[in-house]
């Protein structure tokens, strides 16, 4: 999993909006993730994909249990009989992989909720933008800066190399602003 995982994990371009959302490596790197919070069976690692991406994603039996079998394989996690299910549970080397990729494994689902919540926004807006604001704490004036981003990237898809160097630059810097933590502005909080 380690070395096919490095190649496939960053891959977060492809859209989950049909066929296979996740490749076997991002799905068990989820799947630690989610046993690392508490042990659990199949049944109910589903519902924690469901919970988290609110009802957008839960993977099929047909993909979870393979998963779960090669984590077990691998070492990474264990079975233990509770009733009539198996309990899987993290053993010490999952979470040392677990602890390697934090940064994807933290990604993936930022990418889950993300989806979850364009999804909710396109079901929403087009008929009441105050709801869809209000289910996913979206701005419309940021849906619109994003597809005006979208759409200046996309008329200067054609761009030489130095019209793309200077793109490159403008895109950092706006990247590095935007991961910097907001300032509190102590006025605004003053009463008058």
């Amino acid at each position: 999993m380690a070395s096919s995982q490095n190649a496939s994990l960053p891959r977060r371009n492809r859209p989950l909006l049909s066929g296979r959302k996740f490749s076997a490596d991002e799905l068990q790197l989820m799947l630690l993730q989610f046993l690392n919070d508490a042990p659990a069976h199949g049944y109910e690692l589903i519902k924690r994909f469901r919970s988290v991406s609110q009802g957008y994603y839960s993977p099929s039996p047909g993909m979870l249990y393979p998963a779960l079998s090669q984590l077990e394989a691998q070492g990474l996690a264990a079975t233990e009989p509770r009733g009539k299910r198996k309990n899987y549970r993290i053993l010490p080397a999952g979470q040392a992989h677990l602890q390697q990729h934090t940064d994807e494994a933290s990604q993936l689902l930022a990418f889950l909720k993300h989806a979850a919540k364009k999804m909710q926004w396109n079901d929403l807006a087009a008929e009441n933008q105050a709801a869809a604001m209000l289910a996913t704490g979206w701005l419309p004036e940021f849906i619109q800066a994003r597809k005006t981003l979208q759409a200046a990237l996309l008329d200067h898809s054609d761009a030489g190399p130095e019209e793309q160097r200077r793109i490159i630059t403008i895109l950092q810097r706006a990247a590095h602003d935007i991961r910097q933590p907001p300032t509190i502005n102590n006025d605004s909080f003053r009463k008058d």
